[in-house]
Order: structure tokens, then C-alpha cells, then sequence
């Protein structure tokens, strides 16, 4: 056969582009110069050097590579299918994806159809980025076999990261399986079941995706890594630690390495469980297998330590990972920071700041928040407004949080004029309010009676499209009843069922409370019915809600049958719940049944508080049974449960009205001896039985610090 003759010119052109593209020695300027000077020259074999520019200018620049394509089509060269899957490509990334079905259309008349795979991949990732991925699956299962283009692995995977994008991965996993079913040669490989996987941990789904993890295993697919760190991680969120032990067996047993992510991941769940001899077994487990912790491993460990109170021991931690040179985060210091604030450090709150502006991590809006709720919570308004001044002068204003921290703290403290003089500026500055900004805003004019100012924030609420929730008509209904306006709340709560909210027990339990308070005992049944009959269960707050109003109503036998109806119920009473039984049956003078409730508080799970000894405690001084208060006091102490201020001065009382001025002394020097205040109630006491001359009498009996008040008896 004879060869066409090619001017040497322009072989020599075409190799020269092709070996700097081979090197990646093209940039997209020298693309465009090399385009311009081989169209003129093209042939049919010039096509190869023109996808090679036509490649570099399109990484770059794909609307322009379009451009190019168009002065292809009208010059004598023809394009492959490559060429094509360029154009594909450029369409989609130029976010044009109504000319990537014009270039996929010419594809299909030119014949190309049946091996454009690469082509019609760019167009469904393209398809699927728009969440189209119906459509997508519609061109994978219907239209590409009706031009014999066989869809692979990519088209397939392209398809399930679509799906689980759009939260479908339930659809994800019906596909995976008709996959298998179907028995062909494109069969789900490990990145499809992980993608699929990762899907349904993302939407809760736990046990579907240990399921699919055990059938991946069934199908003779080797998992890697990233699939059992990825089940490992579910499971430990669900507290499931033995099939997260599990999995990492299988992962040892396969002699694939777990990470130091897997490891978090145990460490974390084992945290969550309190469980801290499994957390030091894994640290063990991860120093045998050489694997380092890293920063968040360290995080993880200092948030449990201090959401139990032990921040010294998470310092320590801190201070130890930067000594192995690790470089906490922002994220490091929040969590110390907020340790900090729940024990009201504030002193080593400023310090950490200090330190973490030093070492050039600057505080972000989080860092600011936590120390803005810290000193709101102390209701100390003018540190939290220099706050808000030294954010500014960050560069960083204040978000809605910061916003709905102050604002909150205003209303409750009834500075609803200023309250709103926030509420004004963040709306200047921009910032959208949510439910956390009106709850507090119309609660606190609910507290203040400003019923008018009440309506107008609650349209404007719903003017802005905010849906209330049944926490913020909880919030207001509370306030309503405490306010005594009861029907209010009533109306509250008919119009939260208009809206279409569904109420939960929380929002029965208050209005349950509310007409308790007045004494309508027919309307709290009415309650009760309404509730049962949608479904809902009372739960142990009902049922103390409901002792505790039969019982302020000297209902005591009422009480005790509700008391009856809950453990009928299967409800398991709470401290409290038997903390007002058994305050009402001894206010009844039914002692003998007050002391059988109060022992069998243990064989109920339960351990008794400082109010339910206290209840006790004083009766039993009431009664004169003094040896036995004191032993209960002991055995109180004994067991953990130490006393606070407010239970010493109610027992200093208790003795004091007996009589028992040096039992009171006792009582009295616990009181110095743990730092507590004297109550005015009892120091006015301590001077009214000195009174009669017999101050001079008791000075013997009393601790020094307390003659004064005998003194002032007995003048």
C-alpha cells in the first residue's frame, strides 16, 4: 500500500508537541501558540499532537477549550473519539452541561458511541454534581446499553457517590446488590462498597452498613483500611465495642494495619462508655503496633477528662503532647477552655488564651463563645460586653451565637430594653436571628407582662420563616404558668397543635404543672387522656409533677396511687420523684411510711441526696430521736453524700428549736470547717434563744465566732 506523504515540517511539529506533552513541558499559553501554528498546517494525523494541546489548554481553561474544538470541527481534521471525551470533559468542568449532551449527541452520529465509556463517565459525574443522579442512572441502566456501550466500574462508582451525596443510600445499596445478582463481568470492587458504606454511617444507618461489610466479606472483596475504620467508627458511636473488636480482628487477621483514626475511633467509644481501663488497653494495643497518637488522639482524651471534672489531669496531657511535639489545634485549646469554664477557672481560662495567641493560633468564634457563655453564666454583663469589644478588635465580630449568649443573659436578668438593643444591632450587622435569639426575647417579655411586645416579636418570627419548635413553646408556655396565666399557655399549646408541631411529653408536663398549681385537677386529667391517646407515654417527670401538685394539695393518698400507677407503668422513679413522697408523707405525720420509701431508695437503684437525708435528718430532731439523726448524718458522710451549706444551717435550726444548743454547736462548727455562710434565718435564731438572759449560759456550749450573736440575745 502506498503512504500518504506528510510534509516533514509538520511530522516534525506533531512529534515535538507530543514529546513536551509527554514531559509535561506545555504550559497553556504555549498550547494556544502551538494550536494556532499546526492548524494551519493539519492533516487527518495531526488529530494525535491536537488532542495533546487540546488536553493542556482544557485543564486550565475549559470554556476556551471549547472554543478550540469549534475551529477543530470547521478545519479538514477530523476528531477521534478521544477528541470528543476532551470536549465531554470541558463542557461539564465549563459548567455546561446542555453542550455536553450537543458533543455527546455528535458522538452518537459519528459512530463513536459504542466506545465513548471515558465520555459518557464525564458526563455523568457532571450529571450527578448537579444532584441528577436519577438521570444518571437512567443513561448508566437504559441508554448506554442501547448504543452496546458497556458501563464499568468508574460509571457504576460515579453512580453510588452520587446517590449517597443525595442521602439515597439505601437506593446505593439495592444497586450494589442487583450488581451481584446480575452476575456480569462489572462486579462491585472495595471502592464501591466503601463509598456505599461511608453513605449509610452518614445517614445512621449502622447496622445496614455492617451488613454490607459482612456480605463484602461473603462476595470474596478484601476490605481495606479505610472500609473497617470506617465500620469500626460506627459501631464505636453506637457504644457497639464488641463487633468494633471485632472488625479489628478481622483487620489484624488480614495483616492490614489499623491507623491511628481506627485507634481514635475505639479510644473515643470506649470513653463515651466510661470504660478506662479499655482505652489504656488500646493505647498499649497501638504502642505494640507502632502506631503514634496523634492531636486527636490527645483531644480525645483531654474533652473526657474534662467533661469529668479533671482538667488538671487534661493540662498535664496538653503540656505532655506538645513535650512529644505535637502542635495542638484550635480545637485542642476549645476543649481545655471549655474545661475551664464548666469549673468557672476563669484565671486559667486567660491564661490558655494568652498561650494560644503566643504559639499564633488565633481564637476563633468558638474560642470567643465558650468564654462568653462562661462569664454569662455568672451573669457578669460587663465582661462579656469587653468581650465582645476585644473580638472586634481581632478582626472577628460577634456571630448569632455570641449574639444569643448575651441577649439570653439580658433577658434573664429583665434588661429587655437592652435585650433588644442587641437584637437591633446584630440585625444592622446582618446577621440572621434563629430560634435561640427569639425564644429568650419573648420569653423575658413574657416574664415582664409586655404581652404586646410578645405578639410582635412572635409575627416577626414567623414573618422571617422561622418555625417555632416545641422547645421554644415549652420555654413560653413555662413562663406563662409560672406567671400564673395558665390559659395563656393553653392557647399556646392548642395553636402549636394548629401549626402542625407535635407536642412531646415535655410540653404536656408543663402545662400538666400549670393547672396543678391552680388546683384544676379536672383539666390535668383531660390532659393525661389527650396525651395517652396520641401515643405518648407520661414519663417519670409526669409522674412527679403529679405527686408533687397532689401533695402540695394535701392529697397524700392521691400521690401514693400515681406513686402506684408509675412502677405499674414500668417507670422507674427518680430521686426526686421519692424525695417530695417522702417530704409529703412525713409533713402528713406518716412517718413509718416515709422511713420504709427512704430505705428502699437502694433497692430501687437509686442513692439518696443531701435533701433526701435532710428530710429525714430533721424529722427525726422534730421527733427528739437525736443519737438516731446523728448516726444518719454519719452514714449520710459515709456513703459520699456530703452535706451542703443549705442542710447544716436547716439542722442548726432543727436543734436550735429544740433546744439542743450543744448538738447545734456541733453542727455549727461543720459549718466553719467546710467555709459555708451562716444563713440570716439561722443567725437570727442563734440570737433569739439567747434571749432571756441565758446568752451567757450557752457561750460555754457554742464556738467562739457565735458569742456574738448570744451577746446580742442578751442585750
Amino acid at each position: 500500500m502506498s503512504r500518504r506523504f506528510v510534509p516533514v515540517g509538520r511530522r516534525i511539529l506533531e512529534q515535538n508537541i507530543k514529546a513536551r506533552y509527554h514531559a509535561g513541558d506545555i504550559g497553556t499559553e504555549d498550547a494556544l501558540h502551538l494550536f494556532d501554528e499546526l492548524l494551519q498546517v493539519a492533516g487527518r494525523s495531526s488529530i494525535h499532537a491536537i488532542n495533546c494541546l487540546l488536553t493542556v489548554v482544557c485543564r486550565d481553561c475549559p470554556a476556551l477549550g471549547v472554543s478550540l474544538f469549534n475551529r477543530i470541527a470547521r478545519s479538514k481534521v477530523a476528531p477521534s473519539s478521544i477528541t470528543y471525551a476532551i470536549l465531554v470533559d470541558c463542557c461539564c468542568r465549563a459548567g455546561r452541561l446542555d453542550l455536553g449532551h450537543t458533543a455527546m449527541g455528535h458522538i452518537i452520529k459519528t459512530g463513536f458511541a459504542a466506545e465513548a465509556i471515558v465520555n459518557f463517565n464525564h458526563l455523568l459525574k457532571a450529571i450527578c454534581a448537579e444532584n441528577k443522579t436519577s438521570y444518571a442512572m437512567d443513561i448508566v441502566l437504559r441508554i448506554m446499553p442501547m448504543f452496546n456501550c458497556v458501563p464499568n466500574i468508574f460509571s457504576y462508582s460515579i453512580l453510588f457517590k452520587g446517590l449517597c451525596n443525595e442521602k439515597r443510600s439505601q437506593e446505593a445499596l439495592e444497586l450494589i446488590n442487583m450488581m451481584v445478582e446480575d452476575g456480569g463481568s462489572c462486579r462491585p470492587d472495595v471502592v464501591t462498597y466503601n463509598t456505599v458504606i461511608d453513605g449509610l454511617l452518614k445517614e445512621g444507618e449502622v447496622g445496614k452498613a455492617y451488613s454490607l461489610f459482612c456480605e463484602m466479606l461473603r462476595q470474596g472483596v478484601s476490605p481495606d483500611a479505610v472500609t473497617c475504620s470506617s465500620i469500626i467508627s460506627g459501631m464505636c458511636k453506637l457504644h457497639a465495642m464488641d463487633k468494633a473488636e471485632e472488625v479489628l480482628q478481622q483487620m489484624l487477621d488480614r495483616r492490614i494495619l489499623p491507623n491511628v483514626a481506627t485507634y481514635n475511633s475505639l479510644i473515643h467509644g470506649y470513653y463515651l462508655l466510661g470504660q478506662c481501663e479499655e482505652v489504656d488497653r488500646i493505647f498499649k494495643e497501638m504502642s505494640r503496633n507502632g502506631v503514634q497518637p496523634n492531636v486527636v488522639t490527645y483531644n480525645i482524651q483531654m474533652d473526657y477528662l474534662c467533661k469529668s471534672g479533671r482538667c488538671a489531669e487534661a493540662r498535664k496531657i496538653f503540656d505532655s503532647m506538645i513535650s512529644l511535639g505535637q502542635k495542638p489545634n484550635v480545637y485542642t485549646y476549645s476543649v481545655l477552655l471549655h474545661g475551664y469554664a464548666m469549673e468557672k477557672s476563669f484565671h486559667d481560662m486567660h491564661c490558655l488564651i494568652d498561650l494560644m495567641v503566643e504559639n499564633g493560633i488565633a481564637p476563633d468564634h468558638h474560642v470567643y463563645n465558650i468564654l462568653i457563655s462562661a462569664y454569662a453564666k455568672e451573669e457578669m454583663v460587663g465582661v462579656v460586653m469587653h468581650i465582645f469589644t476585644k473580638m472586634r478588635q481581632q478582626g472577628l465580630n460577634p456571630d448569632a451565637v455570641s449574639y444569643g449568649a448575651v441577649i439570653d443573659l439580658l433577658c434573664s436578668m429583665g434588661r429587655m430594653d437592652d435585650a433588644m438593643s442587641q437584637y437591633n444591632q446584630m440585625i444592622t450587622e446582618g446577621l440572621l436571628p434563629g430560634i435561640i435569639v427569639f425564644t429568650p426575647l419573648i420569653s423575658g417579655f413574657c416574664s415582664c407582662g409586655k404581652w404586646e411586645k410578645v405578639d410582635e416579636l412572635f409575627s416577626e418570627m414567623l414573618d422571617r420563616g422561622i418555625c417555632p419548635n416545641t422547645v421554644f413553646f415549652n420555654t413560653i408556655m413555662d413562663r406563662l404558668c409560672k406567671n400564673e396565666r395558665v390559659m395563656e399557655a393553653q392557647d399556646l399549646f392548642d395553636l402549636m397543635v394548629h401549626m402542625g408541631v407535635k407536642p412531646d411529653v415535655c410540653n404536656y408536663n408543663t402545662l400538666i404543672g400549670g393547672y396543678l398549681f391552680d388546683g384544676k385537677m379536672d383539666e390535668v386529667r383531660k390532659l393525661l387522656d389527650n396525651m395517652v391517646s396520641i401515643g405518648l407515654k407520661p414519663d417519670v417527670i409526669t409522674y412527679t409533677i403529679l405527686i408533687d401538685g397532689y401533695s402540695k394539695n394535701g392529697r397524700i393518698d392521691d400521690a401514693l396511687v400515681v406513686s402506684r400507677e408509675m412502677l405499674a407503668g414500668n417507670v422507674k422513679p427518680c430521686v426526686i420523684t421519692l424525695n417530695i413522697m417522702i417530704g409529703a408523707l412525713l409533713k402528713g405525720g406518716r412517718k413509718e411510711e416515709a422511713k420504709d420509701l427512704f430505705d428502699d431508695i437502694w433497692a430501687k437503684g437509686l442513692v439518696p441526696t443531701v435533701v433526701t437525708y435532710s428530710l429525714m435528718i430533721q424529722k427525726l430532731i422534730e421527733e427528739g430521736s437525736l443519737q438516731e439523726s446523728d448516726d444518719l448524718f454519719l452514714s449520710m458522710e459515709k456513703n459520699g453524700c456530703a452535706a451542703d451549706s443549705h442542710m447544716l444551717n436547716a439542722i442548726v435550726r432543727s436543734l436550735l428549736r429544740k433546744g439542743e444548743v450543744p448538738r447545734a454547736g456541733t453542727y455549727l462548727s461543720k459549718i466553719d470547717e467546710r467555709r459555708f455562710t451562716l444563713e440570716a434565718s439561722t443567725a437570727s435564731l442563734l440570737a433569739a434563744v439567747a434571749s432571756g438572759g441565758k446568752g451567757q449560759k450557752y457561750k460555754e456550749l457554742l464556738p467562739e465566732k457565735y458569742h456574738y450573736f448570744l451577746e446580742q440575745g442578751t442585750d
